[in-house]
């Protein structure tokens, strides 16, 4: 049975809701944690700040930092990664997988090239597997596709210094593949303008046209959907944070949007079209 908490950006994460959340789910007072900041490139302040909710109540958190380091620190600081069966014992054994925000198409690549990937498709398999969550990238990796923010040049692992600040703004939202543990196209940040001056729900229904077989789920940045099994659920966030569905019609040419209201109770993720 699958368990997924995806808020709308990282930080959120460590809202006391969404922290409750998450340990109501793992069946436990203190859940064992696996922290994975791939899409971070595992920088510790954003550690610090995904975490915190989960560190405020004393939880064991696992770092697996495999990221690789950018050319600035490459000459004076060395890593270790984990072995293949380390990573496989550690994604067995936790009861909460943590994904950081930020670059969701290096994380895919990476965890390609280590076996994350299947790991954690494996573990999603599992009649009691962990409980997934995570904010903006940790939201969309989840997901068949994703709105994401990755060609946004500074954030990239070794992001060029000598862009102009005309030249940094110069990017648009691309379309990536997730690890398909649920149907969709998903889109963090739904409720903002980002660094390209695009609104994120906007720019949304131009790649949703692209992709009309693929629901779309849009998650404003202090809300979160909430995946247990085949029950669906809201949680809003400040200022009528919402979470939305989003569907083309093709014979209409439109896009129909839902909101999905904390206070209707449960959806059913098949009803909304989120099952492969």
């Amino acid at each position: 049975m699958v368990q997924i908490i995806c808020t709308g950006k990282g930080a959120s994460m460590a809202l006391p809701r969404v922290v409750s959340q998450v340990q109501l789910m793992a069946q436990t007072n203190k859940p064992s944690v696996l922290y994975l900041g791939t899409p971070s490139y595992d920088r510790d302040d954003v550690f610090e700040i995904q975490t915190k909710g989960f560190r405020d109540r004393h939880w064991k958190i696992t770092k697996l930092d495999l990221s690789e380091l950018p050319q600035s620190q490459a000459l004076t600081r060395q890593i270790t990664y984990p072995t293949a069966d380390e990573m496989k014992q550690i994604v067995d054994e936790v009861d909460v997988i943590q994904v950081s925000g930020g670059n969701t198409l290096y994380a895919m690549k990476r965890w390609q090239e280590l076996g994350m990937a299947d790991m954690l498709r494996m573990a999603a398999m599992k009649e009691n597997g962990p409980v997934f969550c995570g904010g903006s990238a940790g939201a969309i990796c989840w997901f068949d596709k994703g709105n994401s923010d990755s060609m946004n040049p500074m954030t990239f692992l070794n992001p060029d210094e000598s862009l102009t600040e005309e030249q940094k703004l110069d990017w648009d939202y691309i379309c990536i593949d997730g690890l398909s543990i649920l149907k969709g196209l998903c889109v963090p940040h739904y409720d903002v303008i980002q660094h390209n001056g695009l609104h994120r729900s906007k720019a949304s229904e131009a790649m949703l046209m692209q992709f009309p077989d693929y629901p779309c789920i849009g998650i404003d940045e202090t809300a979160a959907l909430v995946v247990d099994g085949d029950v669906v659920r809201v949680m809003e966030g400040d200022n009528g944070a919402k979470v939305y569905r989003k569907v083309y019609c093709s014979n209409s040419n439109q896009v129909q949007v839902m909101a999905l209201e904390e206070n209707h109770g449960d959806y059913s993720l098949t009803e909304l079209g989120l099952t492969n």
